[in-house]
């Protein structure tokens, strides 16, 4: 067997279900002062938009932390996202979906992923598990974001859900999605190790993707801590940030093949602005060279409601994507998924 094809390549993620990206590129390629489109037409502005950035893949949300899944109310959200996964086919653009699992819900997300396998007919699905994220509020301080909890894995039930999506898929049809450096990610505060949580999960997945969000996070990474070299990985840079994460997972002793994740958004924590993230796109488009150490490259995340405060896909980033061809980059060619 051999990891399906649907993790390879250019991919971007889309968060929250459709119906955010399909807001996003609602006006793309129409003329000015164009009525409003319908729902088919933003969905066949979304595909286009996906074509012209080479997009081969589209990483779709199916459900997060809280009480339902995502565009499943209603017949109306229903038919969109049915419509849209038929445009995909006709443009032989590919889909996968994937969800957030936290510590708490593991147990309700494997019910509902294998409903939503039945239901979507999913060849294949992406774990997000971001241990030691800080995502609960904090009971005594219900407004002080602060103040929240982190989501917190026991090793025994990482190990069952793991288990159990890969019994439900096979391991070449299930990756992971997670933090880009995990020696920094320990808590051992919180009894998590996430090095040893990823080790659970390796000999189940057929790849991991490290999400490699340049905000701020090379500004974190403690260099002399992690044995790296400040001149051969300079800080709050996109391109070596991304280098360092691909070797990260090598140091950590995980040798599951990576699909990388980059930032294609602004306003979020302490994320910079629209202008200085757009033009870090721009840069690691243009700087990366490391396209033969990873299978595929995925954008986070395909659109929301912008403003200039918060946002994701800005027209430039747009404009600095399609210019850069990453569909045709020379990625990584996978071999037999038995890895781990």
């Amino acid at each position: 067997m051999a990891i399906n094809p649907v993790f390879l390549g250019h991919g971007i993620f889309a968060e929250y279900g459709i119906k955010d990206a399909l807001r996003r590129f609602e006006r793309y390629g129409a003329a000015p002062g164009s009525p409003q489109p319908t729902w088919d037409l933003r969905i066949e502005r979304f595909v286009q938009a996906l074509q012209d950035m080479e997009v081969a893949t589209l990483w779709l949300q199916l459900f997060s932390r809280g009480p339902k899944k995502f565009d499943d109310v209603g017949e109306e959200s229903y038919g969109h996202r049915k419509t849209l996964l038929s445009k995909l086919a006709s443009a032989n653009i590919k889909w996968v979906g994937w969800g957030y699992t936290s510590g708490k819900n593991w147990q309700r997300d494997k019910e509902w992923i294998s409903e939503l396998k039945n239901d979507l007919g999913m060849s294949a699905y992406v774990i997000d598990a971001e241990p030691g994220n800080k995502i609960y509020w904090h009971p005594d301080f219900p407004d002080d974001p602060d103040k929240k909890l982190p989501d917190i894995w026991k090793l025994a039930d990482f190990d069952k859900f793991t288990d159990a999506v890969s019994t439900l898929f096979g391991k070449d049809n299930l990756a992971l999605s997670t933090w880009p450096v995990l020696q920094i990610q320990n808590e051992p505060a919180h009894d998590l190790p996430v090095i040893d949580l990823m080790k659970i999960a390796a000999p189940k997945v057929c790849l991991f993707a490290p999400q490699a969000y340049w905000m701020n996070y090379p500004g974190r990474v403690h260099y002399e801590t992690l044995g790296y070299d400040k001149h051969d990985y300079p800080p709050e840079n996109p391109e070596s940030f991304v280098r360092l994460v691909i070797q990260s997972w090598k140091d950590a002793g995980i040798v599951n093949p990576l699909v990388i994740t980059g930032q294609a958004y602004w306003g979020e924590g302490s994320s910079p602005s629209k202008s200085t993230m757009s033009a870090k796109v721009k840069y690691f488009t243009e700087h990366f060279h490391g396209w033969n150490q990873i299978l595929g490259f995925n954008w986070y995340h395909a659109g929301m409601a912008n403003t200039d405060a918060k946002g994701s896909m800005s027209d430039k980033m747009i404009e600095h994507i399609k210019a850069a061809h990453l569909g045709g980059r020379p990625y990584l060619q996978p071999q037999d998924s038995a890895v781990a």
